[in-house]
């Protein structure tokens, strides 16, 4: 094949298939996509269990743990309720716990027991403090208790590590 014939071959050849790459058909969206629900403001935390055993010996509290990387935070739910028990949120250089505790609150781990000073219903604690390795090392389980005979018993999980983790 002589140069001429193979530079009009390819040379027509080229244009011809990037202008048939450049059909593609474009899909248009049959309906304009849903709005975002509005963001409901947090609901009020659930009344706290009162104990009758050791915490060791209660059964954990039914409900799931949740992370939202966007907040970085964990929320544990109790099944059939929408109002969290507890929420770890990293908040600046600490983790923020929001609970219905207040006053001095006893940390109960397989590390041994710990206080935790809830006002208003929260409590920070900085993001290197030891409380939260016995919070996320405990061994299954871990127990807020508060004078008054509340307590919440709760099963230690991924999210609580990863919400430490993400804070420091």
């Amino acid at each position: 094949m002589d140069r001429q014939a193979m530079w009009t071959r390819y040379g027509l050849m080229v244009p011809v298939m990037l202008a048939v790459a450049g059909c593609a058909a474009v899909p248009t969206p049959a309906a304009p996509p849903p709005q975002p629900a509005p963001v409901a403001a947090a609901p009020a935390p659930a009344p706290l269990p009162t104990p009758s055993r050791g915490w060791e010996e209660r059964a954990v509290d039914a409900g799931s743990w949740r992370y939202d990387a966007g907040s970085r935070a964990a929320t544990f739910v109790p099944t059939g309720s929408a109002n969290p028990l507890l929420t770890m949120a990293c908040s600046g250089g600490g983790i923020r716990l929001t609970s219905a505790l207040t006053g001095d609150v006893s940390l109960r781990t397989s590390a041994g027991t710990d206080q935790i000073r809830f006002d208003g219903g929260s409590a920070t604690l900085p993001s290197r403090d030891p409380r939260l390795d016995r919070i996320a090392f405990s061994r299954g389980r871990f127990a807020l208790e508060t004078p008054g005979g509340g307590a919440l018993t709760l099963a230690v999980q991924a999210e609580i590590g990863r919400v430490i983790e993400d804070c420091r």
